[in-house]
């Protein structure tokens, strides 16, 4: 075992961190092949792997075998112009998944392209088209490791305090975990936080052992893990952070069901996020107090709400935030088909998912239902404008909120199939009604 060493420099950090990343991919028409999207082993599938593998060996000028993954599924591994080891194709009961080699932020762009070109050749995309014009998540987990090219030079192992720190770093600001995430949000979900599960007493009596521990002798990283393997960021795989994997072989963090990405450069913005996140937490003598989150699935699930403080958090870390805008946009995405009204818009909302039956392969869950009727839209005007909302199925609606630049409410509903029509009124400082309209949350679409 690696002695524990509290020395680095913040420039170490990126010449030392090594990002691996778990990405899906599905057809541009999924629902075509109905068993695509639903198990993992199917003909169409095989076929658009066999492409996709192919596609990734001209790109490198290498070549490709097939072999079994753990489930004893068929995949394929890839190998670059010298013979070494790269991109690796599996079977996912949602997608088609592929596995990145690890490598440095400096390095994440030349890496990541070839496999975007690959996905293009092969005719496959990194989302989901849906009726009505939006482009969302794949399904299927895609995951952020980051560790280190050799346990050498593991950055988790030469300074396992930055782990904890972490953990506790990014609990206390959901505007870096909820905008870059898939579909699954929240309780039950591929990517829970600390607070989404039982056991949250747990961690925090964990975080109090570990600050108690620190007047010692630095811990090392199987110390770290002992200290928490009780609590759900072990136990409990879909964790965000997952500290699972915090052990001999491997030492890696697991940030869970990151958004399917979709160039090279979102590839990079997310590592770079990353890199800065860890950079902050070397001035930090101990892991930030664990807060707590009156409304964390009311407002602080809210677009504006994550928006604005993920714009102001950029700015302390130095990150540009418009690098960031797409996946505000593409979790939280402006309906416009149909009617469109000229004067306030609506965007579909994120709330827990209402999960009606779970299948597991052991104890890693491979597939859920959910209740669809269950949603969440978000609908907003110039400030200083009002409202007015009706409908049936109302389970909440947000009295008026402001951002920085909008007046918006918030409506969670479990949608009537046979009245599923909002009708929103715009109203003055006057209280007159200065624009309608009707939206259907059946169809998504402005009547």
């Amino acid at each position: 075992m690696i002695k524990c060493e509290l020395f680095m420099n913040k420039s170490d950090i990126s010449d030392l961190m090594s990002f691996g990343f778990e990405q899906t991919f599905t057809i541009e028409q999924w629902w075509s092949d109905e068993g695509f999207t639903a198990t993992s082993d199917t003909p169409l599938k095989r076929e658009k792997m066999l492409s996709l593998a192919t596609a990734i060996a001209a790109e490198l000028n290498g070549n490709f075998i097939e072999s079994e993954d753990i489930w004893k599924h068929m995949q394929y591994e890839t190998f670059d112009a010298q013979g070494n080891p790269s991109f690796v194709v599996t079977m996912d009961p949602g997608s088609i998944e592929v596995k990145t080699p690890p490598c440095l932020l400096k390095d994440i762009k030349e890496m990541a392209t070839p496999l975007f070109k690959a996905a293009e050749s092969a005719g496959l995309v990194a989302y989901r088209n849906w009726w009505y014009g939006i482009k969302g998540a794949t399904e299927g987990g895609c995951h952020v490791n980051m560790g280190g090219m050799s346990k050498e030079t593991n950055p988790l192992l030469i300074r396992p305090d930055l782990v904890v720190k972490y953990a506790a770093y990014v609990h206390n600001r959901p505007w870096i975990h909820y905008p870059f995430m898939g579909p699954d949000t929240g309780p039950e979900g591929n990517a829970m936080r600390m607070d989404e599960k039982p056991g949250f007493q747990v961690v925090k009596d964990s975080f109090a052992k570990y600050n108690a521990s620190q007047s010692k002798e630095p811990l090392s990283a199987d110390e770290v893990y002992q200290i928490f393997k009780e609590t759900n960021l072990i136990s409990e795989k879909a964790s965000y952070p997952s500290l699972h994997k915090l052990k001999d072989p491997i030492y890696l963090i697991e940030d869970r069901a990151q958004e399917s990405l979709r160039s090279a450069d979102e590839f990079y913005h997310v590592s770079n996020m990353r890199v800065k996140i860890f950079e902050k937490l070397l001035d930090q003598d101990l892991p930030e107090e664990l807060k707590s989150f009156e409304d964390l699935h009311g407002i602080g699930l809210t677009s504006f709400w994550l928006w604005d403080n993920f714009k102001d958090w950029a700015s302390t870390v130095g990150l540009t935030p418009i690098d960031f805008k797409c996946f505000f946009d593409r979790q939280f995405p402006i309906i416009q088909y149909g009617n469109t009204p000229s004067q306030f818009s609506l965007k579909e909302g994120r709330r827990p998912r209402i999960i009606k039956d779970i299948k597991r392969r052991g104890e890693t869950i491979i597939s859920k239902t959910i209740d669809t009727s269950f949603k969440r839209v978000e609908i907003f005007s110039n400030k200083g404008l009002e409202l007015s909302i009706k409908g049936k199925g109302f389970e909440y609606l947000s009295p008026t909120l402001n951002s920085k630049e909008y007046s918006y409410r918030y409506l969670d509903i479990k949608v009537d199939s046979n009245d599923p029509e909002l009708n929103i009124d715009l109203i003055n400082e006057n209280q007159t009604v200065v624009e309608s309209g009707i939206f259907n949350l059946q169809d998504m679409k402005w009547v």
